[in-house]
């Protein structure tokens, strides 16, 4: 069972955190879609932090003797949740990456050959251009 001193620092540390999210939305430095999944891991946060007893009744439930141990499982199936959404968020913008370099190549590609075709009718000269 956790102290009623350490809940405190608990819900303290969860304040700072939301703080922190809010600080780097407001600054733009997280995007509103990204923080949700920080937000969510500070709810989960808060909760445990204010209901220690959940976490007790968590642990009894899946058969975990120790609620310190269920506080690590718990913080470690967030980790791994973090981390697929951020690798699938990571693909995406990968994706979108070379689908932006591949239409740049065209493009370039496009405006060279222009070039080359404006360069050959200059070099004509007396002849009509269509």
């Amino acid at each position: 069972m956790i102290t009623g001193r350490f809940q405190f620092f608990a819900i303290a540390a969860v304040a700072l955190f939301f703080l922190l999210v809010f600080f780097l939305l407001k600054k733009n430095r997280l995007s509103l879609r990204y923080s949700l999944l920080w937000l969510l891991s500070g709810v989960i946060m808060l909760v445990l932090a204010l209901f220690p007893g959940l976490l007790d009744r968590f642990a009894r439930l899946i058969g975990i003797y120790s609620s310190v141990n269920a506080l690590f499982a718990v913080i470690f199936f967030c980790g791994l949740m973090l981390m697929i959404s951020f690798t699938v968020i990571v693909s995406r913008e990968k994706q979108e990456i070379v689908r932006s370099i591949q239409r740049t190549a065209l493009l370039e590609k496009r405006i060279q050959d222009l070039e080359k075709r404006m360069q050959d009718l200059e070099k004509r000269p007396g002849e009509e251009h269509v």
